[in-house]
């Protein structure tokens, strides 16, 4: 997730669900999956009050009142 937020790619939508792992040579591999909801960084496209995300797994601030205007910038601990 940090190396693809260091990239511009934003997933909006970390959760339980959407987390697979396996195993490769004894070491647990974890992938993030289900990128429906993801965004880049230089999308220009509309981000106002758009709902993105699992509600309980989402920041609090993007979902109180100014987060909904569009008016909180979306930060990478908004996805954790």
């Amino acid at each position: 997730h940090l190396t693809l937020w260091k990239e511009g790619v934003y997933h909006r939508d970390v959760s339980p669900g959407n987390l697979m792992w396996y195993w490769q040579d004894g070491k647990r591999i974890g992938v993030l999956n289900d990128y429906d909801l993801s965004s880049l960084a230089d999308d220009t496209g509309s981000r106002g009050n758009e709902c993105i995300g699992t509600i309980p797994f989402m920041a609090i601030d993007l979902l109180s009142a100014t987060g909904q205007r569009g008016e909180v910038k979306h930060l990478y601990r908004h996805d954790l």
